[in-house]
This record gives C-alpha cells, structure tokens and sequence, in this order.
C-alpha cells in the first residue's frame, strides 16, 4: 500500500486514504484528479476493502473512461468496472429488460433528429434544420430535468427558457408529446432513454435493483459537477440505501448548464450524504504561478467553487494581454507568435487556439492555413464544411450567372437572406445563432474584400472563398489545435491562445442573467487553465480593417493584474 500512495501528494494522498464513503473531492484544474480517484481505487482494492468485481466508476466521456481503466492497469488493478453513464445503463437494460418484458430492447437511434422532425410536422411547427435542432435540444434538457411534456411547461415559464424566435414552450410541450409518441410506434429510444429507463426500473423492479446492488458496491463518479437530475437518479438508485460512493468535480469548470448540468449536486452534497468527508485538491501541477494568477483572479468573482489554486509549476512567462485593430491583424498576429514558437522547438500538437463560438475558427483556419501550419480543429466541422456554409456557396455560384450591375456587397446579402441570414442576430434559440453566426462570417468576409479592394465583384469574392479553403490543410497528427473553450475541457497544451475577448464574444451577448453571466465567467477560467506555460490573451477593436463595427475589451477581462 505505501508504494500506491507514496506518488500522491499530501492533499491528493488524504484523499485516497479515504476509502469509506461517501467522499467528495474538489479537484481544480489541473491538480491531479484522475491520479487521485485511481489512487484510492487501487488502495481501496490492495487493502481488502474493496472487491474489484464490485467496483464501478462512472465518468462522463469514453476517452475519460479509457484514460482511468489504462491508469488502473498501470496500477496492477484488474476487474474493475469503468464505464460512462450510459454504457454502464445500457449494459443493465440489456441484460435485464428481457427478463421483464415480452420484447426485446427498444432500438437505440444515433440521432433523434428524424423523429423530431417528424413531431413538428405532425404539430404544424417548421422542421428547418435549425428549429429542428433547437427543438432536439428543448428536448434533451426536459428529459434529463426527468421532466414530462406537461411538467415541461411549467418548469420552462417559471425559468422563462431561451428559445428561437419561432418556437414557444407550448410548442415544444406539443412537439415534445408527439416526440415521445412517434419513438413509441418506432419501438425505439434515445441516449436520454437509456438513463431514464434504467433509473425507472431500478425504481420499480425490485429484482433489479437488488441483483445490480449485490454487484456493485463500491462508486466513483467523475466530473460530478456536469451531472443532470437523471444522472444523479441513475447513482441514487444504483446505491439503495448505501453510501459507499466518492464524486470528484470542480464547480468553477461547471460550463454546460444549457444541457441541464448543475454544480448543485456537487456543492450540496452533504445535504445528500450525511457523513460526507470532503476534501480539496488545490496544487495545479498543469500550469505556472502566472497562470494560476490570473485564473484565480477570474475565479474569485465566482463565490461558486471553494478552490482557490496554488502552482507547483513555479515561475513562467508573463501572460500578454493584446487588443489589435481589427479580426485580421489579431489573426495574422497570433499566427505569427505559433510560427515563432514552432521554430523555437514546441510541438504543434503543444498549441491551441481556443475561441468562444465556432464561427471564430475561420479567420484562424485561413491564416495558419495561408503561412502553412497545419490545423486541426475539434469538437467541429471546419468552416468550409459546415453545411450552411456550403449551401451559401452554392447560392453565391448560383449567383454568377444573374446579370446586372448591383455592388457586391449588397448581392452577397441578397443572396445570403435566401438561405436564411438577416441584418440582425436571432435573439435566441442555439442552433440559429451558430447558423447566423456563420453565414455573417461570410457577409464579413465580402465586406473586407470591398475594403481592400472597393471594385471587386461577385466572381472576385467567390474566387476568394475558393482559395481560403483551398489554404486549409487537411488535419494532421502534429498540428495546432482549434477549438471552442467548450471542446477544450478536459484538455491541455504547453501554449494556449484564448482570441476573441470582446464584449459580446466572451462573455456572450445573450448572457443577461447573473446566472449566464457567471458560466461565461466559468468559460473564461476553463479556457485560462488549459495552458501549462505560455498564454497568450487577445481581442479585437473591430471585425474589419477599416475599423466599423466598434467592440469593447470583455468585461472578464477588467481589472485583472497579469
């Protein structure tokens, strides 16, 4: 046992010691979490406590699952069950719905997207690929709130729920009821099914309930300040009336509330647990004392996390903090920095770009792409790919052959409101934003074309859409990463560059509640703390280069001392 824990430190070591549950750690970034739970797995399991065969730990993402079963193994740990929510879910239903139905496992559909679809139509509500979306994701956030079509209703007025422009929430009550019918008829169901399902049997079937108790005995739950209501349901029902479980989470990471995640159980969960041991993890061995600086700063506006970090990385780089003129000098800068750190020795793979919507992407893409740095982008299509972009292109081309002598600019707008873009972002609803948001990267990219040169015409535009896809190199294994601050969680880089730090970017613009504006705080600390030493912060005054379009410095960012 001495050699499990001797490579812990003495606040990851108290933690692991502690194998009687329940046990909540807070673990900030980059301070050793997944060492610690596997720590105090392996000591548990080397000192008789724990019988491997009945240990199970959940986390939330199969690349988090692998990492932990790898590091178990290194640790000669063998039998333990490491699964996500829903694998470890599915596996139950499989094994014994059967046992207590007379059919066989409802059909699990990859996308519910088809029967969404096919709810609106029933109920005379648009099925454009946008609404459509936001309507899967009204969905998704009922279900995991373990919320009926009419409960539905009452829980989005009294939370006045964001929805698109052309959505109401008697709508989606009424498309969500449809959903739920259609999926009957199909005999299939969804990923939130899965959850739902297993929890309502396990409820009702005491034979299950009792057999998979018996199995398991021992939980740890990873990121616990991402679970939803039927998350938290799933490990209750899994526990009966036992304790004998440790969640690890940071609440200051907690970034996907609009999924229906709450920090909630995390935070209170003594109020769940009675004889709760906490503790904290607070020595950041990811990045430097600047870092961690500067990250503390931003978390201490947020009284949402007890953590407050240390750096056992020590001195490092001063972070820079840079406003430029307009999108494109910032781009052609930050592409410049990368290119100077390629030469002094630091792997591509070592650096990312990380940005607030995906949108953002493009500018980056183009540049890195025109000085040839490969890129790969994560947790996205690239730009060019998207389908409204290509759609809008096809339009444009379409547009070649309409005679007349009206200015580029306002045929690019022309044509781009026929494939649904307006003068004005959408007020609401996440898909079109993400849709507005990237057909108005195009109007702006016409626009600095007419800047530059204020005689072009549609063919010279549609020629520069060309060759800015044609400089975007396909990903490699050893490129700079881009990505949203959302698909960076979890992950690291020796050098980040956090663009885009503008009111109305970071934080949002539709953030006007305290409680949104708090997770764009959250975003921010997220984004900070992936970077191990150098980080390098940046905004804007302007999209284009001739300075219309006046942005201010990101209320985040104001009064900070780098």
């Amino acid at each position: 046992m001495p050699n499990i824990l001797d490579a812990l430190d003495e606040q990851q070591r108290a933690a692991a010691e502690c194998i009687a549950g329940p046990v909540v750690i807070y673990a900030g970034a980059g301070t050793g979490k997944t060492r610690t739970i596997t720590h105090r797995i392996a000591h548990g399991v080397a000192s008789g406590v724990h019988d491997p065969n009945q240990t199970l730990a959940v986390t939330f993402t199969t690349r988090a699952a692998g990492e932990l079963r790898s590091r178990l193994g290194e640790l000669g740990v063998r039998g333990v069950q490491v699964r996500t929510f829903h694998s470890a879910a599915l596996r139950q239903l499989r094994f014994f719905y059967p046992q207590f139905f007379n059919s066989g496992l409802p059909d699990l559909v990859p996308s519910k997207f088809r029967f969404v679809a096919d709810a609106a139509t029933l109920c005379r509500v648009p099925n454009d690929k946008d609404t459509v979306r936001d309507l899967a994701s009204e969905i998704e956030w009922a279900k995991v709130n373990i919320l009926s079509p009419d409960s539905y209703r009452e829980k989005a007025v009294a939370l006045r729920r964001d929805l698109s422009g052309d959505l109401t929430i008697e709508k989606v009550s009424k498309v969500f009821e449809a959903y739920l019918t259609r999926m009957d008829e199909a005999h299939a169901m969804d990923f939130e099914d899965v959850l739902l399902l297993t929890t309502a049997m396990l409820e009702n079937y005491p034979e299950m309930a009792a057999t998979v108790r018996k199995q398991y005995r021992h939980f740890t739950v990873d990121e616990f300040q991402d679970v939803s209501p039927v998350q938290f349901e799933l490990v209750r029902q899994w526990l009966g009336d036992r304790d004998d479980v440790c969640v690890v989470g940071d609440p200051a990471q907690t970034i996907y509330s609009f999924s229906g995640a709450t920090s909630s159980y995390l935070t209170d969960f003594k109020s769940h647990f009675g004889r709760t041991q906490e503790f904290q993890l607070t020595h950041s061995y990811r990045s430097t004392e600047p870092i961690i600086k500067v990250a503390n700063q931003i978390l201490a506006k947020d009284a949402t996390s007890p953590v407050r970090l240390s750096s056992k990385r020590g001195p490092g780089p001063n972070i820079t903090l840079t406003s430029y003129s307009s999108d494109e000098l910032e781009a052609k800068t930050v592409g410049s920095q990368i290119a100077t750190l390629l030469e002094s020795g630091t792997n591509a793979k070592e650096i990312a770009i990380l940005y607030r919507i995906n949108s953002q992407s493009e500018i980056f893409e183009a540049e890195l792409g025109a000085i040839g740095i490969p890129v790969s982008l994560r947790g996205a299509e690239r730009f060019f790919e998207r389908p409204e972009v290509k759609n809008a292109i096809l339009h444009l081309r379409a547009g070649l052959h309409v005679t007349g002598n009206r200015p580029m600019g306002e045929m690019v707008r022309d044509i781009l409101t026929s494939t649904g873009w307006k003068a004005t972002a959408p007020d609401s609803g996440r898909a079109a934003r993400e849709t507005w948001e990237s057909l108005n990267t195009i109007i702006d990219l016409a626009d600095e074309l007419l800047v530059k040169n204020p005689a072009a015409l549609l063919p010279d535009f549609v020629k520069l859409l060309d060759l800015r896809n044609e400089m975007e190199f396909a990903p490699s294994a050893n490129a700079v990463t881009l990505a949203s601050i959302h698909a960076a969680k979890g992950l690291e880089w020796e050098a980040v560059f956090v663009v885009g730090l503008s009111e109305g970017l970071l934080p949002i613009s539709h953030a006007t509640t305290a409680v949104e504006f708090n997770e764009e705080r959250r975003l921010l600390y997220v984004a900070l703390t992936r970077a191990k030493t150098y980080l390098h912060l940046s905004w804007a005054k302007s999209r284009h280069t001739d300075g219309k379009g006046y942005r201010d410095e990101s209320t985040l960012l104001r009064g900070l001392t780098l």
